[in-house]
């Protein structure tokens, strides 16, 4: 029974993740083609959703070594989920890299990099397509 209920923490924190990369990265290339900032409002959904979408990644991590132990014994399954580890460890480090990129530049009251976040929305998507991949191949 604590497996399944740590499978479904760890499957809600993917459907988190994946509805902040979605959702964030669509209102901010809104923003981005109209060349303009986010109001005040749009600006604290767009902070709210960066935090969500980082504690989902750590719920995933902490979720996904806890699933890896007790399935696998340890994170030695093959060379597929070695690469799959390697793309969320980034993807983890990006986001929260824009986390406190976004933070500084709402404290500072300016808005943040434009190429900053137009290379972590890349990147990001980029990574999670690399996980998703190769988590398939892991587990086929």
């Amino acid at each position: 029974m604590t497996l399944v209920f740590v499978k479904f923490v760890h499957y809600l924190a993917i459907v988190f993740s994946g509805g902040v990369l979605v959702g964030g990265g669509v209102i901010q290339s809104v923003y981005t083609k109209a060349n303009q900032v986010p109001d005040s409002i749009t600006a604290k959904i767009l902070k709210l959703l960066g935090y969500i979408g980082l504690i989902s990644l750590v719920i995933l991590w902490i979720s996904g070594i806890i699933l890896s132990i007790n399935l696998y014994g340890g994170f030695i399954i093959n060379s597929a989920f070695t690469i799959k580890i390697v793309a969320a460890g980034l993807l983890l480090g990006l986001s929260a890299f824009i986390n406190f990129h976004v933070f500084n530049s709402s404290k500072n009251n300016i808005p943040p990099n434009k190429t900053i976040m137009k290379i972590a929305t890349m990147s990001g998507r980029g990574l999670l397509l690399i996980i998703l991949i190769t988590a398939a191949i892991a587990f086929s």
